[in-house]
């Protein structure tokens, strides 16, 4: 809680005041910001750093109105850290999309009647965020019902509940994603049968129906484990699949999830840590593929890739591309 995060930091800052033979309920503002820079050597980022100052805020007497954040020498003291050490973003490790929607269609993720249902909600959570383009908090306003979620003959239709609010509201977060079937019945060949298992309305229906016997909310995504089963599961446990199924296709394909050059100084990154902690929307920005896949080519992720716009959610109707699977 904030309560006891404030706590041991002022505890922290109250153990560096002591070693000094300062009282931290008397110093003054520069000596709070020398302890600052202090944290700073020892790394902590400016987010961090922020942190700290609002928990002496909470428990240093202050002087005259307003908190300490509006005081001009720390404001001055703030703005001159982000100048000089601004925050530097890494780049978001590429994925092969082919590489993962091959592994998709097969064990362990297939057949959706019988495969664990895990692999199920990491396959569905997949394949609904890359061709729909919500963000991770949309994806949690889905709900497994009508009006919200909607199948017909030919595709499936979804829109986030009325009571979420995104954070920018705009047509593309108010209009609802129609997604068309992949490769519909009847096929022609095993190649068609092998497509149709990355069609996102027959995903969601599967996922729908095997999680009714202990589904306890209408949410979309649901908990599968039995400590928390039946119950909505958070942004962050929803981008946990996403992640999760596409190490897992990479783990499958026997292929390392990031690749070290000749340059490279640090060690290959774990598995467990590829795309940890990153927004979903970027991660499926990331994908990559050296021919367009078919399904790419039918969830318009090309095209809406190209024109940065998140794998936008309108859907292109032109024909689909015949060429085979990435292997």
């Amino acid at each position: 809680s904030t309560r006891s995060t404030y706590s041991a930091k002022w505890k922290r800052f109250s153990l560096w005041c002591g070693t000094r033979g300062l009282n931290p309920l008397q110093v003054p503002v520069h000596t709070i910001l020398d302890y600052l820079l202090s944290l700073k050597e020892q790394g902590l980022a400016l987010s961090s750093l922020k942190v700290h100052l609002a928990a002496i805020s909470a428990f240093h007497p202050w002087d005259g109105a307003g908190s300490v954040f509006s005081n001009p020498m720390v404001t001055r003291f703030l703005k001159g850290f982000e100048r000089l050490h601004p925050l530097v973003r890494r780049p978001v490790p590429t994925w092969d999309l082919n590489l993962v929607i091959t592994r998709l269609m097969g064990a362990p993720f297939e057949p959706m009647a019988t495969c664990s249902m895990l692999y199920l909600s990491w396959k569905t959570a997949f394949l609904v965020a890359i061709t729909s383009a919500r963000r991770v908090s949309e994806l949690r306003a889905l709900t497994s019902e009508p009006p919200y979620t909607v199948f017909h003959k030919d595709k499936v239709q979804l829109r986030p509940h009325p009571a979420f609010l995104p954070k920018v509201v705009s047509a593309f977060h108010i209009n609802q994603d129609i997604l068309p079937v992949f490769f519909p019945k009847p096929h022609a060949s095993r190649k068609e049968q092998q497509l149709h298992s990355l069609d996102v309305r027959r995903a969601l229906a599967f996922y729908i129906e095997r999680t009714k016997p202990f589904r306890k909310s209408t949410q979309l995504f649901i908990a599968v484990a039995d400590r928390m089963k039946g119950l909505p599961v958070s942004s962050q446990r929803i981008s946990s699949w996403i992640t999760s199924c596409i190490r897992t296709c990479y783990d499958l394909a026997g292929v390392p999830t990031m690749h070290t050059t000749a340059h490279s100084t640090r060690a290959q990154a774990s598995s467990s840590a590829f795309l940890a902690h990153i927004p979903i929307q970027e991660i499926c920005r990331a994908a990559t593929w050296s021919s367009v896949h078919t399904f790419a080519s039918h969830y318009a992720i090309v095209q809406h890739s190209r024109d940065d716009a998140a794998f936008g959610s309108a859907v292109l109707n032109s024909a689909v591309s015949q060429s085979d699977p990435a292997s």
